[in-house]
């Protein structure tokens, strides 16, 4: 199992989670973060645009990477066909393993047939690349719905990036989605979390948390994917929750990320 390191770790830093703070870091500074934390991957997903750099500064990007013996991983959102096509272009430049996929995009939600009439057509390319597709699973779907989509893609390049959190926004707890998708897993997002209850005890509320100092049994995640001695990316999310400065919340944010490399450090044994 490697450590993944990703856009995702650090949302706060890259930028754009609101209007005041743009996207303002580069993927050669979040690559050079990775190899600080001395990450074994780097995944770069949509929150960081690499679908604007061109093929010249890409490569680049990947000598980079190699210089550092860091392997990297691309994501992107939307399975209109253009989308598909591009990233597909740069996970091979990259020699990503790999393209995750959030399904959703802006105005986008389509339903399962519209789903595997656009992700079908692509199978023969992916192969082709020596690609496989990672559909990661969000807050939309079920479990089930996602089972049903790689059943009629086909699961021979298609798989699961399992996401340990997500889903509870289909009412879906970890200890369901968990064993729900982990056959099917190529990727893992490793996101801890809490649930405490709101002020006035009415209602809870979901809160991110450095992982391994929540919720999740990071171990069980492990065992369910295959375990350690498997070829597969446990990369780290956080959900590192707004402080009272955006300075104290990057601040915070990179604390979380040093626990957390830390912690799955030691979970994997690397």
């Amino acid at each position: 199992m490697k450590l993944g390191f990703s856009s995702f770790t650090i949302p706060w830093a890259i930028g754009g989670i609101d209007s005041d703070h743009p996207v303002s870091m580069t993927a050669h500074e979040l690559l050079e973060l990775a190899h600080e934390m001395q990450a074994d991957v780097l995944q770069i997903a949509d929150n960081l645009p690499i679908g604007e750099l061109s093929g010249e500064e890409l490569l680049k990007l990947k000598a980079q990477a190699d210089q550092y013996s860091i392997a990297l991983e691309v994501g992107t959102r939307g399975i209109k066909s253009e989308n598909i096509a591009n990233f597909l272009r740069i996970a091979q430049t990259l020699s990503s393993p790999i393209l995750r996929i959030v399904i959703d995009s802006k105005g986008h939600e389509p339903a399962i047939p519209e789903i595997v009439e656009l992700l079908k057509p692509f199978e023969i390319k992916f192969k082709e690349a020596g690609i496989k597709l990672a559909i990661e699973n969000h807050d939309r779907l079920t479990c089930a719905e996602f089972n049903e989509i790689i059943d009629q893609i086909g699961s021979d390049w298609v798989g699961i990036c399992l996401d340990t959190v997500n889903s509870l926004g289909a009412v879906e707890a970890p200890n369901t989605v968990i064993p729900a998708l982990a056959p099917r897993a190529i990727n893992v997002h490793m996101k801890d979390f809490e649930i405490i209850r709101t002020n006035g005890q009415m209602g809870f509320t979901v809160r991110g948390t450095a992982l391994g100092e929540g919720r999740l049994d990071v171990a069980q995640v492990i065992e369910a994917v295959g375990g350690t001695k498997r070829e597969i990316t446990a990369v780290i999310e956080l959900w590192t929750p707004r402080q009272d400065s955006y300075e104290a919340t990057v601040a915070l944010e990179r604390e979380w990320a040093k626990r957390s490399v830390a912690n799955l450090r030691k979970s994997i044994g690397s």
